[in-house]
C-alpha cells in the first residue's frame, strides 16, 4: 500500500504519481467484476469512482500537452509559490466539507455491463492509458513551469501546475479510500 510523504520536486511528484497510478489500477483490478459495477447505497460504485478519476485526470494530462504560451494566455502565471501537498489536501478537504461536489463533465456515467469482466478490463485499460499520458506530460515540464503556469480547477480556482498534480495525487487516493471504506478494507493513510 502506497504512502505519500510530501512530494514537491518534479521527480518526487513523478514518482508519487506513478505509484498512485499503480495503486489505483491494482486496487480496482482486485475488486471482483460483479462487485466493481454494484453501486453503494447513495454513493458511486467502484466503476463509477474509477470513471470519475479518468474524467478528472484526462483534462490535466491534456493541459500538460498544450503550449505553455497558450496556458499563459488562458490562465495567467502565478505570482505565489505553490502550496505544499498537505496544504492543498487540507484546502480541498475544507471545500468538500462545505458541500463541494463533482459536477458536469466530471460526473461518471457507466453503461450497464452484461459481461462484467471485459467491461472492467476496458475501464482499467482506459485508466492506465490516461495515467501514462499524465506521466508523459509531467516529464515534458520543468520545475519553473510547474511553479509558474496555472491551470483551472472547478472547486479550487486556479492552481499552479504543481498544485494541480498535488490535487491529482490526493484526489485519486481519496476515491480509492471512498471505495475501500465502503468495502470494509483498510484505508490508505493520507
Amino acid at each position: 500500500m502506497i504512502k505519500l510523504k510530501d512530494p514537491f520536486s518534479k521527480d518526487e511528484v513523478l514518482q508519487s504519481l506513478a505509484g498512485v497510478n499503480r495503486e489505483v489500477a491494482d486496487y480496482f483490478a482486485a475488486i471482483p467484476a460483479n462487485a466493481f459495477f454494484t453501486p453503494f447505497p447513495a454513493a458511486w460504485s467502484p466503476a463509477e469512482n474509477l470513471v470519475h478519476l479518468i474524467k478528472s485526470v484526462s483534462p490535466v494530462a491534456k493541459a500538460l500537452k498544450l503550449p505553455k504560451l497558450l496556458l499563459r494566455v488562458l490562465f495567467g502565471v502565478s505570482k505565489k509559490s505553490s502550496r505544499r501537498f498537505h496544504q492543498l489536501k487540507n484546502d480541498y478537504r475544507r471545500v468538500l466539507a462545505k458541500g463541494g461536489r463533482a459536477t458536469g463533465r466530471y460526473i461518471p456515467t457507466v453503461q450497464v455491463a452484461t459481461e462484467f469482466e471485459p467491461a472492467q478490463k476496458r475501464i482499467l485499460l482506459k485508466w492506465n492509458e490516461v495515467g501514462e499520458r499524465l506521466l508523459a506530460g509531467v516529464r515534458a515540464w520543468n520545475e519553473d513551469d510547474l511553479e509558474k503556469m496555472r491551470l483551472p480547477h472547478p472547486l479550487l480556482d486556479k492552481l499552479t501546475a504543481r498544485e494541480m498534480l498535488f490535487f491529482t495525487l490526493y484526489h485519486n487516493l481519496h476515491h480509492v479510500n471512498n471505495v475501500r471504506q465502503r468495502l470494509g478494507h483498510e484505508l490508505i493513510a493520507l
